[in-house]
């Protein structure tokens, strides 16, 4: 959930071709001399001007349109801007600064109804989760649940009407980005589809393209798809890479010594290896250890004859995150061109599932 919380906070930039913009703003109130800034999604500054009677205006260039804030020395409120080609004018007051008003490109506008929608629905979402983690009555945690479920519903559905209302609006590929882990991470159908019904600007935006990168990060490891190829060195610091096993039917085992589930499931993987290591077939074992010592006793216990590699990492192991390996034992079942076709195979049906492929 605290993931959640960061995503619909925090933006993405990447940078592009450059496009010059301008923002002219009047602030009553404030101070002659103060510091008006433009804060990139880093949080570097990439414009900055003084104010004069309560006026000021910066310009700069852009790579893509993108999100910023605009902020003022001695005030902690910020003025948050959808900045692309053109000339934003910003109207407001030092009593409330993030209650100023920004108008001028048809992209602040789209951005400016987002945030009359959905940064309500932010709050309360932000206001919610504190209260579930800290609450301890089951029966009052339920109806917060519950109430974090309805609101999730409601987001869920205002995103589908923005984006399907404005659909070549780089803020609809915002909005999908930032509300993502609002659903399992395992089910990326749904951003998917989203990512699908996006046109023109929207889909060359910065957001869209962190979206395709997103969706492919979640394929990886999934069975249909092409296996990522790794590097990890062997028992004797020698480097192994998964692309050299490329011809066989390779069975990529995640385990560790410390690990008991993985140890009892060893003896299985040694009778599948012993059954069909004649037949086209080997294992490549990529161990989550982190002392070498205790991972060599662990081969030599268990007998485990294929090739075995690790960075020593433990569960930042390199090949593990690539997988995004969870928890182990785990492992990918990868066929002559490199096509992952099974997960997490174990005892019998392991066996059976070898023995249907190597005939």
């Amino acid at each position: 959930m605290k993931k959640t919380i960061l995503l619909l906070l925090l933006p993405f930039t990447l940078w592009a071709q450059q496009k010059t913009y301008t923002i002219k703003g009047t602030i009553a109130g404030l101070k002659d001399s103060t510091l008006v800034f433009l804060q990139n999604g880093q949080g570097a500054t990439v414009a900055q001007q003084y104010a004069f009677k309560g006026n000021f205006v910066l310009k700069g260039t852009t790579a893509t349109a993108d999100i910023y804030q605009l902020a003022f020395t001695g005030h902690k409120e910020t003025v948050s801007l959808f900045i692309e080609e053109g000339t934003l004018n910003i109207v407001g007051d030092t009593k409330k600064i993030n209650a100023a008003t920004a108008t001028g490109t048809a992209l602040q506008a789209d951005y400016n109804l987002y945030q009359q929608k959905f940064n309500p629905l932010r709050d309360k979402f932000n206001a919610l989760i504190p209260q579930i983690n800290q609450t301890k009555d089951t029966k009052k945690r339920d109806s917060l649940i519950a109430k974090y479920s309805a609101l999730v519903a409601t987001i869920q559905h205002d995103i589908e009407k923005f984006i399907s209302e404005k659909p070549a609006s780089p803020v609809s590929a915002f909005a999908i980005f930032v509300t993502n882990g609002l659903w399992k991470d395992e089910d990326k159908s749904l951003l998917e589809a989203r990512a699908q019904k996006l046109q023109g600007k929207a889909k060359a935006s910065t957001y869209a393209k962190a979206i395709q990168e997103l969706i492919a990060s979640s394929k990886v490891g999934s069975v249909g798809s092409l296996a990522a190829d790794f590097e990890q060195n062997d028992v004797n610091d020698k480097p192994v890479k998964l692309s050299s096993f490329k011809g066989k039917y390779v069975l990529v085992d995640f385990w560790a010594s410390w690990c008991r589930p993985c140890r009892a499931e060893n003896p299985n993987v040694v009778a599948a290896y012993n059954t069909f290591k004649d037949k086209n077939f080997t294992v490549l074992g990529v161990s989550l250890d982190k002392e070498k010592a205790s991972w060599l006793k662990a081969i030599s216990d268990d007998k485990l004859a294929w090739t075995q590699v690790s960075d020593l990492q433990y569960w930042n192991n390199s090949a593990a995150r690539l997988y995004q390996i969870q928890g182990i034992p785990a492992n990918l079942l990868i066929d002559p061109s490199g096509k992952i076709i099974a997960k997490n195979l174990r005892g019998e049906e392991l066996l059976e599932r070898l023995k249907s492929l190597l005939k």
